[in-house]
């Protein structure tokens, strides 16, 4: 016989929440940084530094697009909680834990993508400011 090992939904929820506001956090961010880059993009006019720009638009784009996406992958998430919870009296079961963990996994795999290029970008900033 296959032990079910339930857990509380309001543990994930809490964490759901401090997802979708990380995302938030990082999609302003992302805005901050585009600003800052139409700002070098207006100043140089050296063709390496319009390369980079050019590589940061990019990036740029790609992970906004990827938070978009993960975003929408938590919420399609929170909602199979819901369910799960209707039918585990207020608990989730082992598949909806399992695709909880990988959530976790997925934000903080894109939270460290977007804190490096973060960083990248502050180092690109500070050699042509």
């Amino acid at each position: 016989m296959s032990q079910h090992v339930l857990t509380h939904i309001s543990h994930m929820s809490a964490e759901h929440s401090s997802w979708l506001r990380g995302i938030d956090f990082y999609n302003d961010e992302l805005k901050i940084m585009q600003h800052r880059l139409q700002e070098v993009s207006s100043k140089y006019t050296n063709p390496e530094v319009k390369s980079q720009v050019e590589h940061y638009q990019n990036q740029f784009m790609v992970q906004e697009s990827n938070l978009n996406h993960l975003k929408h992958e938590i919420n399609n998430h929170f909602k199979h909680m819901e369910i799960d919870v209707e039918v585990h009296a207020q608990h989730l079961g082992n598949s909806t834990l399992a695709e909880h963990d990988k959530m976790r996994d997925k934000y903080i795999t894109e939270e460290k993508i977007i804190n490096e290029l973060r960083h990248e970008f502050n180092r690109f900033l500070s050699k042509t400011m």
